[in-house]
């Protein structure tokens, strides 16, 4: 009996730290990989598992450092800005990807935006370069920037505020009519992805002909707003070279282009001048290099069945929007009026569950009952065991 009843313990003892090892899962996931500001009293979090949080009370505010030079040219730096940050995050990860991973760590650095109550504005284009899966907007929010949240890619859009404010231009997930539909949003993910990329490669191609261009003013001597440090030092931080003369960054443009292009070019004169010229040979060559671009962002383009819509004002003829995206909100509030206007299903609530909440919510309600089962039948056993002793 004594030996059964031990036996039993130690199955129960090997299935409470089989259960007790689920959180670690969670925790990674859980885990914040950064954190930020975003204007007094605003703090935001990022976990590994994608999940941004913005808390605090009032606006989110983007402080600018505004400069205005001697001839009355005035710029501007980004000082405290979330998406921002969110950049250098993300260039953090991605210094040593592919094209194509670098693109698709874009779509998972944030999958989850979560704006917490007492958040009252967010300013334009603050998390326009990310696209969470889910997006949850306070009920104290009174006004979204032009291009402030990004839903290309959302499956819920949830917006809790009565008379929130929306300055034209909330991001929503469409499609060209005329285009393919993609049946969920990893697939259209994907296939973005691959648009990115190959957008990517022909940009890389193409800036050869623009640096050899520029070079070649240089030595002319056309002014193009640069010197010839600046320049040298622009393209071997971009290439990742060490040169000191315009004549080596010509010739290593002429052979990135013989490279590229499958041409057999020599000679500058042969691939791009600034100057007029009645030579019908250059003129020729000129734009068979012209078309080969042209044919190659033409084919890239082909892919981009995917183009923004926005909540909020008017949408475009030829764009429908995808069956994925759901907003919620207050009926009768401004967000099932844009929904209404922009073709987006709408559902009547106040704080629905988004999918990943659900998800993992039921997984971790399931796993403190099994838990709490498992402790009181451990305790139960070894009470018993003590009476029998």
């Amino acid at each position: 009996m004594k030996q059964t009843a031990k036996t039993l313990i130690a199955l129960l003892l090997v299935l409470l730290l089989a259960f007790t090892a689920v959180p670690a899962a969670f925790a990674a996931d859980d885990d914040v990989i950064a954190t930020g500001t975003g204007g007094e009293g605003i703090t935001w979090t990022l976990t590994e598992g994608g999940v941004l949080t913005v808390s605090g009370n009032g606006p989110i505010v983007d402080d600018v450092n505004v400069e205005i030079d001697e001839e009355g040219y005035e710029s501007s730096e980004m000082l405290d800005c979330i998406g921002w940050q969110l950049d250098s995050v993300l260039e953090a990860r991605t210094a040593n990807m592919t094209a194509a991973e670098a693109a698709r760590a874009r779509f998972d650095l944030v999958k989850e935006l979560v704006i917490a109550e007492g958040i009252t504005a967010i300013p334009s284009d603050e998390f326009s370069d990310f696209y969470p899966r889910s997006i949850t907007l306070p009920g104290t929010l009174k006004e979204i920037g032009y291009s402030a949240v990004n839903a290309s890619f959302a499956e819920t859009l949830t917006m809790q505020s009565k008379d929130l404010v929306i300055l034209g231009g909330t991001i929503i997930a469409g499609h060209k009519k005329d285009a393919a539909t993609y049946a969920s949003i990893d697939e259209a993910i994907a296939a973005t992805v691959a648009y990115e990329t190959q957008l990517d490669e022909i940009e890389k191609k193409t800036y050869a002909v623009y640096d050899l261009g520029a070079a070649y003013e240089m030595q002319c001597g056309i002014d193009n707003g640069l010197t010839e440090e600046e320049y040298l030092a622009n393209f071997n931080e971009y290439y990742g070279t060490d040169f000191t003369t315009l004549d080596e960054c010509i010739a290593f443009c002429i052979d990135r282009i013989n490279s590229d292009f499958g041409t057999q070019y020599t000679a500058v004169d042969e691939v791009y001048t600034f100057v007029q010229t009645e030579d019908e040979s250059y003129a020729q060559r000129d734009e068979e290099l012209d078309n080969t671009i042209t044919e190659l962002y033409e084919a890239a383009d082909i892919e981009d069945s995917l183009c923004r819509a926005y909540l909020g004002e008017e949408g475009q003829e030829d764009v429908a929007v995808y069956t994925w995206l759901t907003v919620y909100g207050p009926a009768g509030s401004g967000a099932e009026e844009a929904a209404a206007t922009s073709g987006v299903p709408f559902e009547a609530t106040t704080a629905p569950d988004t999918p990943i909440t659900t998800f993992f919510g039921r997984i971790k309600r399931a796993y403190e009952t099994v838990k709490a089962f498992v402790i009181r039948l451990y305790n139960w056993i070894r009470f018993n065991l003590a009476i029998l002793k």
